[in-house]
């Protein structure tokens, strides 16, 4: 009897290891069928990708791709916002489940980050006063001082240059730190400087120079190891391109469309 007693102990704790192990193994995008809902991560005061209208709704370029991303998973887009640099350590302690708000891909990223395909494409400036002429190239920024945000993917590569990160929260206010006196450069994409001169006509603000490299690829980062989920929204994307929702954000947002590399607009339109 006693043997009997100990020989289903062990197969109920047998079976209770199973157990465990099903539903540690459980996927992420299981977890958000389930819940109808997947989490996402904006700033909200990132015109014109993540920003606020005049009626106070979440509105924007990445809102839109996240919306649209959500609708062909099945579910709904949860949002939430933060400042950038607490955005992708939010997907670390799993409160969210990606951030969908211009983030660049890069090596030091993708260490921690699984990401899906770009699906936005753009080159980045260094952005000056008007009336200053010293800065013609990253091996000018030697001492100067830089407003961007401390994850920013530069951030390491100014800070060997000899620069200073100046941190800041919203682009508005890398802006006025360069106005004012406070900072030297600033670093805006095309289309961001494009949208706060639009708002801003007098700002005293020049394009320095484009930081010499290929166009930023701007992708959706994942926590690692969770294939099905990266494999339904490289799905999703790609089916957001095909039937030409992602060139209609594009446009409706930048008056372009950024959602290919320069290089395969260059040789299309070579091509034609």
């Amino acid at each position: 009897m006693k043997k009997r007693f100990w020989t289903v102990m062990a197969a109920a704790g047998i079976l209770a290891c199973f157990t465990m192990a099903v539903t540690a193994g459980a996927d992420q995008l299981e977890d958000i069928v389930k819940e109808g809902k997947i989490k996402v991560g904006v700033e909200g005061t990132y015109p014109p990708f993540t920003y606020h209208d005049e009626s106070g709704e979440l509105v924007g370029f990445d809102v839109e791709v996240a919306k649209a991303l959500a609708q062909k998973l099945g579910v709904e887009a949860s949002f939430t916002e933060s400042d950038w640099d607490s955005l992708l350590a939010a997907i670390d302690s799993k409160r969210l489940d990606t951030v969908i708000n211009d983030v660049s891909v890069t090596e030091e990223r993708k260490k921690k980050y699984d990401f899906s395909d770009p699906y936005f494409f753009i080159a980045r400036q260094m952005v000056c006063s008007s009336d200053n002429d010293t800065i013609h190239s990253m091996e000018d920024l030697n001492g100067k001082k830089i407003a961007t945000n401390m994850t920013n993917s530069y951030a390491q590569q100014l800070e060997d240059l000899g620069a200073t990160i100046v941190p800041i929260s919203t682009s508005d206010e890398a802006a006025t730190l360069v106005l004012s006196g406070r900072a030297d450069v600033c670093m805006f994409n095309t289309v961001i400087l494009a949208d706060y001169l639009k708002q801003h006509p007098d700002a005293a603000l020049k394009v320095a120079f484009v930081v010499p490299e290929k166009d930023e690829e701007i992708a959706i980062p994942l926590r690692k190891g969770e294939e099905p989920l990266l494999e339904a929204v490289n799905k999703a994307l790609n089916e957001l391109r095909e039937d030409g929702t992602l060139r209609e954000l594009s446009e409706k947002y930048f008056d372009g469309d950024y959602t290919t590399p320069s290089s395969e607009e260059e040789t299309a339109q070579t091509e034609e």
